[in-house]
């Protein structure tokens, strides 16, 4: 019984709070950001911070070609496939830098009571270097994969136009690209 007044009270003074959908959105977004900022043991992510391996666009390129030669070729039907693909661009690493920051004020005043006033401020901002295997690298925060420009498959059960839908859905599944930007052909019996 108890209870049951507290839990009566607690809930007439949050009725009484102004906003309150305002306070329950900005709780589940810091909830959301929290379990998204845990660290977990599968991060897939290409680089985290301070790994001195950084991904080239090729190692790129090739991962994603042998996922989707994976994925691809246990698709029904699809039997032996091949896959490339193409980027638009390089791989970009955003550095961590410092920022030195300083600013000054002077104020003079004329004989005839007039005031001037100068202000200066200068930025010095430099890549945070680390130590790795004692050679000096700046600190890569995360690295921004380049766009799919295309993607080449080659099946041997793309002649059936089923096999073919189903290669193009999951293509466009996986890497969030047009249909335009994938072509599939039958393989040759090479």
């Amino acid at each position: 019984m108890a209870n049951n007044e507290f839990l009566s009270k607690w809930l007439a003074k949050l009725k009484k709070v102004k906003h309150i959908e305002v306070y329950a959105v900005i709780l589940l977004a810091v909830v959301v950001l929290a379990i998204w900022l845990i660290p977990t043991g599968d991060d897939t992510r290409a680089t985290t911070v301070g790994t001195s391996k950084y991904t080239t666009t090729e190692e790129y390129a090739h991962t994603l070609e042998t996922k989707l030669n994976n994925v691809l070729s246990a698709i029904s039907g699809a039997g032996s496939v091949q896959c490339m693909v193409t980027l638009d661009g390089e791989v970009e690493r955003v550095l961590a830098y410092s920022n030195d920051e300083q600013s000054s004020s002077t104020s003079n005043t004329t004989s005839n009571g007039t005031t001037n006033k100068t202000e200066s401020s200068t930025s010095n901002k430099e890549p945070i270097l680390i130590n790795v295997n004692g050679s000096s690298e700046p600190l890569v925060l995360y690295e921004i994969m380049p766009d799919i420009k295309g993607i080449v498959i080659v099946a041997s059960g793309a002649g059936d136009v089923r096999v073919k839908l189903d290669i193009l859905k999951a293509v466009q599944a996986l890497l969030n690209v047009q249909s335009s930007q994938v072509e599939i052909f039958v393989k040759g019996n090479n």
